[in-house]
């Protein structure tokens, strides 16, 4: 079923269109599916990104190669640096990505940045300034050299956040770090308060030390996007990003954040008696987890000239054969390029229920599709649990995923989830840099589900899903 309005197009497809009668707890797989409408893409929204970004003393680490080496050191912070020619550090590839983004045709003189850093404290180096002021942005980039210390990252998310809080437009935060922070508490408060302003925060974390479950939830929160960046010397592998690679990814994230004309979409669910909404998870085009504690559901923005892809999933009571309403879906939305905010009709999410076989029996290919796309992240996340005491079984679940990454056709995760196999094996263990290699390319690298596309046997799907 599919529903328009003036700015947003909007569409459900279930995984079955039959059930089967008296039986209990099935599941129904909904995808949801929405795109801004053509008239919509033509009001590019102002973009409104503050930079937060670590600079503890850890962010002056060599990630490139360098030309030459000094044989000399320098002590920041308690630690030794090599001092090379020809090398960049992490902060020096932060200021060449903001150098970029200065130079970048995707900015227009009326969107605004600011930059705040942490460390042992948060301070505001550049308030929300025009594009167009490229030299005093310049030069407060340049001044993130200057400071060293600790983490203190939910600071500097706070920080972010009240500067963000005064703007209007298409609002974003990058994050950006190398390590643990000292006040995660206040990361999740911030976070929180992030995700109920509706701000999506891109998460960009350098190297191993820092917690990718932490900056998992941050995105997920936000409905944003996880990064993982590898330092080159460390030979990095996609899905992970080599550190030379960062300037690039984060012009990217400004591109994609400036086809984000339709922005704050939110879902209300209104269900019948006994049928349950067990969870959101938006498949496309990057996976993240909506929050259903929050009324109505966060859903984030979308991108203009491509569906945006949900995957809602209920568990069905059980009823004899009849047609009936499983729920109501109700979507409102924003088009801060034109000041526009937005209703949807309600969409009705029908099914039948029968006792032919036959007709209950089919499946939905590119439903199933995303649905199994959404269960990779999770044997991904059972099997780093299993690696700690039973790695023959931790290896076996990665092999599961792998073969539903082979059938989707997604070779970097096939890859990816290789090596990880092939290192499990052979030291019995999975090292933190490839738990958070799958973990964060479980959640970027996803596929569009093409109709025709090979479809997971109904063994595997029963196992995983349970559908």
């Amino acid at each position: 079923m599919s529903v328009v309005e003036a700015l947003l197009e909007a569409s459900v497809q279930p995984h079955r269109e039959y059930l089967q009668a008296n039986q209990p707890g099935q599941k129904l797989f909904l995808a949801l599916k929405i795109r801004p409408s053509a008239e919509a893409t033509r009001s590019r929204p102002q973009l409104v990104v503050a930079f937060v970004v670590d600079t503890s003393g850890s962010m002056r680490e060599v990630v490139t190669e360098p030309t030459e080496r000094t044989g000399q050191s320098v002590r920041v912070d308690g630690k030794d640096y090599e001092v090379v020619r020809g090398a960049k550090s992490k902060i020096d590839l932060v200021i060449e990505a903001l150098q970029n983004l200065l130079s970048s045709p995707q900015l227009q003189p009326s969107d605004r940045l600011a930059i705040v850093k942490f460390d042992d404290v948060a301070e505001v180096v550049q308030p929300f300034t025009p594009a167009n002021e490229k030299a005093r942005l310049v030069a407060a980039a340049e001044r993130l050299t200057q400071y060293s210390g600790g983490t203190q990252m939910g600071a500097g998310m706070r920080e972010g956040m009240r500067l963000l809080e005064r703007e209007a437009g298409s609002r974003r935060l990058i994050l950006l770090t190398d390590g643990q922070t000292f006040d995660e508490p206040l990361v999740e408060t911030v976070a929180a308060q992030l995700a109920q302003a509706r701000i999506p925060v891109t998460a960009i974390g350098v190297g191993d030390e820092w917690n990718d479950d932490l900056l998992a939830e941050i995105t997920d929160r936000t409905q944003g996007k996880p990064f993982h960046v590898i330092p080159d010397n460390q030979n990095p592998q996609p899905p992970s990003l080599r550190a030379s690679e960062l300037p690039q990814a984060i012009l990217g994230e400004l591109e994609h954040a400036a086809l984000e004309v339709v922005t704050n979409v939110t879902l209300s669910v209104k269900t019948v008696r006994d049928v349950a909404l067990e969870r959101i998870t938006r498949v496309y085009p990057t996976q993240t987890e909506v929050d259903r504690s929050v009324q109505p559901h966060p859903l984030g923005n979308a991108e203009a000239g491509d569906w945006t892809v949900y995957i809602l999933e209920f568990t069905l009571p059980t009823r004899g054969p009849s047609r009936i309403r499983l729920a109501q879906l109700g979507l409102t939305y924003e088009v801060p390029g034109q000041g526009y905010r937005g209703e949807l009709p309600p969409i009705d999410v029908v099914a039948e229920f029968t006792t032919n076989e036959s007709l209950s029996s089919r499946i939905d290919p590119q439903v199933m599709q995303w649905v199994q796309q959404r269960n990779i992240e999770m044997l991904i996340k059972q099997a780093a649990q299993e690696a700690k005491s039973d790695p023959a079984k931790a290896a076996k679940t990665l092999e599961l995923a792998r073969n539903m990454t082979v059938k989707l056709g997604n070779s970097a995760m096939t890859q990816a989830l290789d090596r990880a196999v092939g290192e499990l094996r052979s030291s019995k263990t999975l090292s933190l840099g490839t738990q958070k290699t799958l973990k964060i390319g479980a959640k970027t690298q996803t596929l569009k589900a093409e109709p025709g596309s090979a479809l997971p046997s109904d063994e595997e799907i029963r196992k995983i899903t349970g559908a």
